[in-house]
């Protein structure tokens, strides 16, 4: 849990859009009639002018999936979180703590969630 105050959420969420391939920048094949495989050129230019604006370097949707998962325990274990706690002779009110934990978690899952409908809706 100490990713949230130890990376920025633009940070991680740019990093593990790089685990992604771009379909782009992969190699596109036909075989002409002779069987030949012939590099196709133009699937590249059609895709850069069709897909301007729309971030194709992205991981499978089971990444994203595992991701949110993943921040959506987080969110749980935070909520789960005793509010206040004796330590000795002090006593620690923890609530502000956990509600701020709990908004950086939301972030982080819009943040992924967000891209996810939004570069949805750029594709279409």
């Amino acid at each position: 849990m100490d990713f949230l105050w130890k990376e920025t959420l633009e940070e991680s969420f740019e990093a593990f859009l790089n685990t992604g391939e771009d379909p782009r920048e992969q190699k596109h094949v036909f075989i002409n009639d002779d069987g030949e495989e012939i590099e196709d050129d133009t699937f590249k230019a059609m895709a850069d002018i069709v897909l301007q604006g729309v971030s194709t370097k992205k991981p499978n949707l089971e990444a994203f999936d595992e991701k949110i998962t993943f921040l959506n325990s987080i969110k749980n274990d935070i909520a789960s979180m005793k509010t206040v706690e004796d330590i000795g002779w002090l006593r620690v009110h923890a609530t502000p703590l956990i509600k701020e934990l709990q908004s950086t978690v939301a972030q982080w899952i819009d943040r992924y969630t967000s891209f996810l409908m939004d570069n949805t809706i750029a594709e279409i």
